[in-house]
């Protein structure tokens, strides 16, 4: 039986659509089947907009009007002065200098200039999508993409998508059948070319790492650095300047609305038009996924009770005083009166391992109250230490057999993806691998554990403990800690026959996350009279977090370049911003977000944006990837209202979170699960995530659909896939820098081409505003 939608006089049919489908012809596109005056724009508007506003009707059932309101409706601005409006985008270049200052003019000619220095660092950075070998169509990934996904009815005995297991059948993922002896006949066909001699690795200009006999870009010095970073803060504290942004972004957020009011019926019907694609099964990519609360509630509590059953006696801690504990006696507690060995999740609450398991230093609170004297005193470190960490008494095994879990999800949902971010803590608490580097343990832990998944790749997150590491004597200088992130980077990428298993892990990683920390002990770049060169750097002191940046930056740059030459993926930098802090003014936050805003490809978290209109005008300008996480953020924020330290304002935590403000007035964000294990009540956090979202912010499908469309454009995955997924290739270009592969885009990401040709047009005409209140005389 065939499923029939009738909307007027025109008639969806399926299997007429998939035959048409199946011509390739671009004339046999969706809108094809929408009457022409439900189309909002013409064919092939991606930049021209209708040369007279009141031609079209925007609503087939209201009559339209010409009046300035209707022209100031789409500009966002009053600049035509004769009686018939007519609507041009070249009446922008007849601004009138009345309504704009001479202190507005030369913001607007300094906020060019600023959206230029990015993509003077971008572009030496390599970051831009067309500059990375994983976006080529000529790119090959190992294992092979599964074109189908898994069908799961064989070994459970049910559909798909359902989350059953049985009890005695162990989770199924593509990981099991990975073979590193297969992989080393791939990887020695891909490296066939490649010249491994002649290449040694040396500190050059500006302390960064470089190669011998290659030719590296020059890179700007810290001087030149700190002249540009200043210029961003000093146009984000500009009054009449922020006054401008923050018209603009309400407009913005305004003008959206306005489009929805107009629009939400028709983007309804091309999506019901659509056959077999919804929210649930367009790809979606959980972008910022904590390693250690990768997992749900139920994932941790199956392997707890699995390992309480068949290995009791093991010992997996050992504290302070080399004290042995086993299992059973870490959960003895918490065995009821029969001396069952096993929990429940209410058991996981008591003890707290859900609720106090986070960062404290992503709190920003009153640092009287030692929580983390509290914490030792509890079970709770130990547990954390057994079940949720790599360096203990297990090599990480139970935390390995937790994930296991996860990426069977993934894999079994087919449109879920996840970008796990794992602690380069070279500080560890307990030390093993004595021999191997950092990066040699991580790789070994991935793939000796056949961690590997076409639904997972890897965020490397390096925390800014320079300091702690000083003074237990791992390092001496600053220029040393550079070396334990880099050198062994640049020596795999000179000759990845010396470790094929790191040589592996680094083609599954994403970006680089330089971790915020505590801001509220933290010092500015500015407060430094004087900053002297990274191996002279030999204080006990934290240096500032726009110095690690910068340092990282040019050590990045290089290895890029190098990696490019050579065909190997690159790398981005996605790095975190504190989500809350007590500190008000210009301080730490606006000197993280407007280094981020220079250096960074991404964001994570970026609640802060909301207080500076400046910043948050750049980041939607530059169309800066945000990733957020509202569940995560609003915990943690229940937890500080519970400390009754902040007084609880009016509306729910979660309604303040500025994630969807920023997603309605045209911002690159993505929503993400972060700490499943923290926030999540599901085993699908990434749909509750979503859920929520909608229903509190009452989110339409096409909303939805546009959020995870935007979690792949900023995933680190192959641009192959991204093309498979959402339609679109990179062409380089400096406001949009991709485009739709052909007409059939919305079949793919269900976003319909009116949505996304309106977030572009929108981005065009915000663009050609600012150039002509520049050029105003």
């Amino acid at each position: 039986m065939r499923d029939v939608f009738q909307s007027r006089d025109i008639i969806y049919d399926d299997e007429v659509h998939l035959t048409h489908q199946s011509t390739n012809s671009k004339s046999d596109s969706i809108k094809n089947y929408l009457p022409l005056n439900q189309i909002l724009y013409a064919e092939g508007h991606s930049v021209e907009i209708p040369s007279s506003l009141h031609n079209i009707s925007l609503e087939s059932d209201m009559i339209p009007i010409n009046t300035r309101f209707d022209t100031q409706a789409s500009l966002g601005e009053f600049t035509i002065e004769d009686e018939d409006f007519s609507f041009k985008r070249e009446t922008f270049q007849e601004l009138d200098n009345e309504h704009y200052s001479n202190n507005l003019r030369l913001f607007s000619i300094e906020l060019n200039e600023c959206l230029k220095l990015r993509d003077y660092y971008q572009d030496l950075s390599h970051q831009n999508p067309i500059c990375n070998p994983i976006n080529s169509d000529n790119w090959k990934t190992y294992p092979p993409p599964v074109p189908k996904g898994w069908n799961y009815a064989e070994e459970y005995g049910t559909e798909r998508n359902d989350y059953y297991y049985d009890s005695k059948a162990t989770p199924h993922y593509y990981g099991q059948s990975f073979n590193l002896e297969d992989y080393k006949l791939f990887f020695e066909e891909s490296i066939r070319d490649l010249k491994t001699d002649g290449h040694e690795v040396f500190v050059g200009k500006h302390n960064s790492f470089k190669v011998t006999n290659f030719e590296f870009d020059s890179l700007p010095n810290f001087g030149r650095f700190f002249n540009d970073l200043q210029r961003i803060v000093n146009l984000s504290i500009d009054r009449e300047g922020t006054s401008l942004a923050y018209q603009r972004l309400n407009f913005l957020r305004a003008k959206f609305e306005n489009y929805l009011l107009l629009n939400e019926n028709k983007e309804t019907l091309v999506s019901k038009l659509n056959p077999h694609r919804d929210f649930y099964n367009v790809r979606k990519v959980d972008n910022n996924i904590d390693l250690s609360m990768s997992m749900s509630k139920k994932h941790l509590l199956n392997v707890i009770n699995l390992k309480l059953r068949e290995e009791p006696d093991r010992v997996v801690y050992k504290d302070e005083k080399g004290v042995s504990i086993t299992l059973s006696q870490l959960f003895e507690p918490y065995f009821n009166e029969t001396g069952a060995k096993k929990l429940n999740i209410d058991d996981l609450f008591e003890f707290g391992i859900i609720d106090r398991n986070f960062n404290m230093n992503d709190i920003m609170i009153d640092r009287s109250t030692d929580y983390e004297s509290i914490v030792r005193n509890e079970i709770l470190l130990k547990i954390d230490q057994t079940f949720l960490r790599i360096e203990n008494e297990s090599n990480g095994e139970y935390l390995s057999d937790t994930l296991k879990q996860v990426l069977s999800d993934y894999e079994k949902s087919k449109y879920q993806y996840g970008e796990l971010g794992i602690n380069f803590n070279l500080l560890p608490d307990f030390e093993k691998s004595e021999g191997l580097t950092k990066w040699e343990s991580i790789a070994n832990w991935v793939i000796d554990n056949k961690l590997i998944s076409h639904n997972v790749k890897w965020i490397i997150r390096i925390p800014r403990n320079y300091a702690a590491l000083r003074k237990v004597g791992k390092v001496s200088n600053f220029q040393e800690f550079l070396g334990h992130i880099f050198k062994q980077l640049f020596e795999i990428s000179i000759n990845p026959r010396k470790n094929i298993k790191l040589h592996y892990f680094l083609t599954k990683i994403s970006a680089i996350d330089l971790l915020s920390g505590s801001f509220s002990e933290d010092t500015s770049v500015f407060d430094y009279k004087n900053l002297v060169s990274p191996n002279n750097w030999t204080t006990d002191e934290n240096p500032p977090y726009s110095y690690y940046l910068y340092y990282i930056f040019l050590n990045l740059s290089n290895l890029n370049k190098f990696r490019k030459s050579r065909n190997l993926n690159c790398f981005n930098l996605r790095n975190h911003v504190a989500s809350m802090s007590q500190n008000s003014g210009i301080g730490i936050i606006t000197e993280t977000l407007a280094s981020n805003y220079l250096l960074g490809k991404n964001i994570i978290n970026g609640e802060q944006l909301i207080q500076y209109p400046v910043l948050q005008y750049l980041y939607y300008l530059k169309q800066i990837g945000i990733t957020m996480s509202p569940l995560t953020w609003n915990k943690k924020m229940q937890l500080i209202n519970d400390d009754d330290r902040f007084v609880s304002q009016g509306s729910s935590a979660y309604e303040l979170h500025p994630s969807i403000i920023f997603f309605k007035l045209g911002m690159k964000v993505a929503l993400s699960t972060n700490k499943p294990l923290f926030s999540s009540m599901t085993r699908e956090p990434l749909i509750e995530e979503y859920s929520v979202a909608g229903s509190i912010h009452k989110l339409s499908n096409v909303d939805l659909c546009e959020l995870s469309r935007n979690s792949v454009l900023i995933s680190g995955f192959n641009g192959c896939l991204k093309k498979h997924w959402i339609g679109i290739h990179y062409n380089g270009k400096e406001i949009v820098d991709y485009e739709d592969i052909d007409d059939f885009a919305v079949q793919r990401s269900n976003v319909p081409k009116m949505r996304t040709d309106y977030r572009n047009d929108t981005m065009h005409l915000e663009h050609k505003f600012l150039h002509s209140v520049s050029n105003l005389k």
